[in-house]
């Protein structure tokens, strides 16, 4: 069933409930106009905090407790949605209406698995039962992506990285055959190659059923190669719409510019001075497995024997699922290896073993899943000092605050609780944290992928500056080639557990030797380079950095 969906006058406020219903409340949304025609790809871009899920959350009926629709229309075919009771809006969400959120983890039932999620609505919205509904949800899981949709369909959401999360909840949303997709940063945390095959799995529901796509993103490389139009919102407002090519070619607004030029992360042509050949970790036969032997017959890390040196800024690209994430926490001690050994710190310049302990930090993927909901951010900073029982509370509070500062943030912010900050500052925040053990490594598991392109420059421009004063060594894990290349020195690319590359950065780019290597960077969507070349920043040694 085909949709067409209309947001008029759309105004949204925050409203704490304590004001009472007569309240005015802080504008968040103020005067969006939208629509999604069948078949058509709306592509909905902006920088973090511009209210751009807070309209699709609209749509849904699914806004948080506080924040209140003051005005506006929203239709859905021949539907008014803002009038529609919640037995209405509960047979819209899953069947009219698919909805794809940027953290999928989140969005699923920790005790249910995979298999139990796709279910339901196959069997709410599509009608299938039984053997229908096992056969048709090992399908959907084959068209995402998964090598063993059997294992998957078995998992549950923990046992999953990211990048599979994400991919079973494209599953799930398309289960009920929408005839609308909202689509959060659906491939935020997706490699190349499955990026392009979750798009163009979306596109083929596009042409073939006329599904209409409002699609959520910072990535304009996305935005070039499939939307029909792209509305930009900067500040809750609507700041230009119009054709993707017109809008992206010919940007009128300044926030428009300003993720173009934000996007264009051109590599210096000279990598960042100061890499020397001392190792500071070393992996030397590393392996691990999780779960039974039948899932696929691999482990998650096989038989890895890697160093990093002192200094330098090393990229680890592969795919969802490539062991990347998994090897990051056998180097922190978050996993205990099945064989191999880790050596960081002196023991990896002497050859011998010995536990990274505080040498070596990790900032995670989702900086809202690294820190304590019910901590204040002070208290989640002080915690790793008062384990090392490292000074007084004044030293320790004059710390955290020389840190917080060197990672750009006011220290007013540390008494606010996770919930009350933008996922920009809650990544500087777990860089801070981990600076304040002094490291000398810093691991960072796709730590800009969530982030919009604007906040993305911010947070890679403060790392390479880190790098600089610090003279810290960097591991960069990304599935973004476009990071890794305008960061790195070398580049290591694993697949299936398994290290099949390690090359310089220009070397991998120019002429990569693995198939996989070369998949992943035939993969990067093309039409981005034309767009941003007219939009690149000028060319700039990394040491001239802020």
């Amino acid at each position: 069933m085909s949709e067409h969906l209309v947001v008029e006058d759309l105004h949204l406020s925050h409203r704490p409930v304590a004001r009472g219903p007569g309240a005015r409340g802080l504008p968040l949304v103020s005067g969006v106009d939208l629509s999604v025609a069948p078949g058509e790809f709306v592509a909905l871009v902006g920088a973090s905090g511009s209210g751009k899920t807070l309209t699709a959350m609209s749509v849904l009926g699914l806004l948080p407790a506080q924040v209140h629709r003051d005005a506006g229309t929203i239709r859905l075919g021949g539907t008014d949605l803002t009038r529609a009771g919640e037995a209405e809006l509960n047979r819209v969400r899953g069947g009219r209406i698919g909805m794809l959120y940027q953290q999928p983890k989140r969005m699923f039932n920790p005790r249910r698995t995979i298999g139990d999620h796709l279910r339901e609505p196959l069997r709410i919205h599509a009608g299938l039962r039984g053997p229908q509904a096992r056969a048709r949800a090992l399908e959907l899981l084959a068209e995402v992506g998964f090598e063993d949709p059997r294992w998957c369909a078995r998992a549950h959401p923990h046992q999953l990285s990211g990048g599979m999360a994400q991919r079973a909840m494209v599953a799930v949303a398309l289960a009920g055959r929408p005839g609308l997709l909202l689509a959060d940063e659906p491939t935020s945390a997706l490699d190349t190659v499955l990026e392009r095959q979750i798009l163009e799995l979306v596109d083929r529901e596009r042409r073939e059923r006329g599904l209409g796509v409002l699609y959520i993103t910072h990535n304009l490389a996305t935005v070039s190669a499939y939307a029909d139009r792209v509305v930009v919102m900067d500040a809750g407002r609507v700041q230009e719409t119009g054709p993707a090519g017109t809008v992206l070619n010919d940007p009128r607004s300044p926030c428009t510019k300003a993720l173009l030029e934000a996007s264009a992360l051109t590599p210096t042509g000279t990598p960042p001075a100061g890499r020397g050949t001392r190792p500071v970790v070393v992996l030397d036969q590393l392996s691990k497995r999780f779960g039974p032997r039948r899932r696929a017959d691999r482990p998650a890390v096989d038989q890895v024997s890697l160093d990093v040196r002192e200094g330098e800024i090393l990229g680890v690209l592969g795919q969802s699922g490539s062991g990347k994430s998994t090897l990051a926490r056998l180097v922190v001690g978050l996993e205990t290896p099945d064989s191999g050994r880790v050596s960081a710190g002196p023991a990896a310049d002497r050859g011998g073993p010995g536990a990274a302990g505080p040498h070596v930090q990790l900032v995670f993927q989702d900086p809202h899943d690294s820190f304590d909901p019910r901590m204040r951010l002070r208290t989640s900073l002080e915690a790793p000092l008062l384990r090392r029982r490292n000074g007084t509370a004044e030293q320790r509070r004059e710390r955290i605050h020389a840190v917080v500062r060197e990672v750009g943030l006011e220290p007013g912010l540390l008494d606010r609780y996770p919930g009350q900050c933008s996922g920009g500052q809650l990544q500087r925040l777990t860089i801070a944290r981990a600076l304040l053990l002094e490291p000398a490594v810093l691991i960072c598991d796709e730590a800009t992928s969530a982030l919009d392109a604007v906040t993305q420059r911010t947070v890679l421009d403060l790392l390479v500056r880190l790098h600089r004063d610090r003279n810290l060594t960097l591991v960069m894990i990304s599935h973004d080639l476009s990071v890794v290349r305008y960061l790195s020195h070398r580049v290591a690319v694993l697949f299936r557990g398994r290290l099949v590359e390690l090359a310089e950065t220009s070397e991998l780019f120019s002429h990569p030797r693995h198939e996989h290597s070369r998949q992943l960077v035939a993969a990067a969507l093309p039409q981005v380079c034309a767009i941003l070349d007219s939009h690149r920043l000028p060319e700039e040694r990394l040491d001239a950095l802020p």
